[in-house]
């Protein structure tokens, strides 16, 4: 659970660097999910969503297994 404050930074305002959004803009564009022009397809956009959360998943993963590894 979040509270209001902590939702609404996190969540909603994430902070994301110019380097970070090359590098994604760049995985969008190798996963083919990058659009010359608006379509009533929202396969694109799903691709895009599933990539951001594959990226924040295998994010968390590393970090936890690497700090499990620091404490051992």
């Amino acid at each position: 659970m979040f509270c209001y404050d902590c939702h609404e930074e996190l969540l909603h305002n994430p902070v994301l660097l110019p380097k970070d959004i090359e590098k994604l803009a760049l995985l969008v564009k190798l996963k083919k999910y990058s659009e010359k022009g608006k379509t009533n397809s929202k396969n694109e956009l799903a691709g895009r969503i599933k990539l951001l959360q594959e990226i924040i998943q295998k994010g968390i993963d590393k970090i936890i297994s690497d700090e499990k590894i620091k404490f051992k």
